[in-house]
């Protein structure tokens, strides 16, 4: 493995020391559905989201694949799709790789994870609310005792995840026409979690009146409009 690249071991400890961070620094979290986006004059006012009005002057749509509905909200239709992903965790195996492992004959990618070992590679256009199907998860567990017949571990967990999928695999970033301060940054497909941190840069500088290092017009929000 090249020594610039990596894998987070565990995503879910990785967001969420993200969010202490951003309470450490004086930021707020709420937990709660955000409903819709607050608008005085044609400008943002505050998001509305578990009963109350947030107050604010700017609000970004980062909501990825559920993004759809809030953008309606705010006059822009975007074609956007679920791309359900399946993944199934191998908890305490008896070996584990030292990086991520891509078995093309398995289409599977074997990654270590803080006490599991994780087999992801199934794309699935199900929509939203459809039931989670089995076969990709068996075919992954087939997978992995075909790839690793000697492999043992002590129980395993599956998940069902949906990635924000436009219909030109473009994300959407930056300032929503027709609305002051409302902002997009959704729509990265499989890679929010690498392009998350450059989203979130682009639309910091954005919203803070800095002119950003790219050009942001193949990324426009109203294009499909």
């Amino acid at each position: 493995m090249s020594e610039h690249h990596g894998h987070i071991t565990d995503p879910g400890a990785y967001v969420g020391a993200l969010a202490d961070h951003v309470v450490a620094g004086g930021g707020r979290l709420i937990a709660a559905e955000v409903t819709d986006i607050a608008r005085e004059d044609g400008k943002v006012s505050g998001v509305v989201a578990g009963g109350e009005t947030i107050a604010c002057d700017a609000a970004v749509v980062a909501l990825g694949v559920w993004s759809g509905e809030l953008m309606k909200k705010l006059g822009i239709t975007v074609p956007l799709e679920s791309e359900r992903g399946y993944h199934v965790e191998f908890l305490e195996p008896s070996a584990m790789p030292r990086a991520p492992v891509m078995v093309a004959s398995g289409k599977f990618v074997a990654t270590p994870m803080e006490g599991r070992l994780r087999l992801a590679g199934i794309v699935e256009f199900g929509g939203l609310d459809a039931p989670a199907s089995r076969g990709p998860v068996e075919l992954l567990k087939r997978q992995m005792k075909m790839t690793m017949p000697g492999l043992t571990w002590k129980g395993t967990r599956e998940w069902l995840g949906h990635r924000p999928a436009p219909c030109d695999s473009i994300p959407l970033i930056g300032a929503l026409e027709g609305v002051a301060g409302a902002y997009a940054g959704f729509g990265h497909h499989h890679i929010g979690l690498t392009a998350g941190p450059r989203t979130g840069r682009i639309l910091a500088d954005v919203i803070s009146g800095r002119r950003p290092n790219i050009d942001l017009a193949p990324y426009r929000p109203d294009r499909f409009s």
